[in-house]
């Protein structure tokens, strides 16, 4: 009875941190030593566009001017100050303000109107691709990819850029299988676990802390990928080497360049978001 209440405290908690981003804010800024032991010790903004960003960025609840900032193509600005910031950019011709939370990773992208756009980032090393922000699918999308993939109860799943961990967790929940999430943010595997604890299949569900581009997933019977096209293109050569022949990948949104004799299904569906959401099958 003591072990099922100390584990209930230990998922409320992490739910608290991970899963609520008030209280997760909270925590990260309050708490230097949880924030390196998490490997998280700066705030990082980082410019994925062709072009120099002008922007300004300024504490919250100070009296300070905000400070201008110039970052280049490609550079990676870094805030060591446990605080939250409010960023202003130029979206277009209109001003754009947004918080952004001490501790966590964020880049600069053109969105789907080739405006710029603050994103929640993937991650904020130097040493590392940057291969899509962080965007977590919807339900109902997650529910598709798995239908469309047809699994089978023998199969092992692998989600590369897991995020908050739900496609994995989808898929031990529903179809009882083995899954192991990747992703190179140390908060979203945090997040990723508690709630794997949450949804009581943290026996069936593995997540990594990696580069998906140093990742051995040649396990895999169905792989799951939510990244952009030239990350996609970068995984290429990976998936003809360590996939085996049959191997399933869905991907969502984004086609895997010079795949197309390997498509076996697609569906593109427009979501309660004002979206069109498109999941395509390959084989290989």
């Amino acid at each position: 009875m003591k072990r099922k209440t100390a584990l209930t405290i230990w998922i409320g908690f992490l739910y608290i941190i991970c899963v609520l981003p008030e209280a997760s804010s909270f925590f990260d800024c309050n708490n230097p030593k949880f924030l390196i032991k998490q490997g998280i010790k700066e705030t990082t903004i980082r410019n994925v566009t062709e072009k120099t960003v002008h922007y300004t960025i300024k504490p919250v609840n100070s009296d300070k001017k905000p400070i201008k900032k110039i970052i280049k193509k490609g550079a990676i600005d870094r805030f060591l100050k446990l605080t939250n910031f409010d960023v202003t950019y130029k979206q277009g011709k209109e001003k754009k303000t947004r918080r952004i939370y001490c501790g966590r990773p964020y880049s600069f992208r053109l969105d789907e109107n080739y405006e710029l756009k603050l994103y929640d980032g993937s991650h904020g090393r130097s040493d590392a691709p940057d291969l899509a922000p962080y965007v977590p699918t919807p339900e109902v999308v997650v529910e598709k990819m798995l239908s469309m993939a047809q699994i089978d109860k023998d199969d092992i799943l692998y989600d590369l850029g897991c995020g908050d961990g739900r496609i994995v967790i989808s898929a031990a929940k529903k179809y009882g299988i083995r899954g192991v999430g990747v992703d190179i943010d140390p908060m979203r595997i945090l997040e990723s676990n508690a709630n794997a604890l949450l949804a009581g299949v943290e026996n069936l569900v593995e997540f990594q802390l990696q580069d998906v581009l140093k990742v051995d997933f040649s396990e895999a019977t169905v792989l799951m990928v939510y990244l952009l096209s030239e990350s996609l293109g970068l995984l290429k050569p990976m998936f003809e080497t360590l996939l085996a022949p049959g191997t399933i990948i869905v991907s969502h949104n984004y086609a895997v360049p010079g795949w197309e004799h390997k498509e076996i299904n697609y569906a593109s569906f427009v979501h309660k978001d004002g979206f069109i959401h498109t999941v395509y099958v390959y084989r290989k």
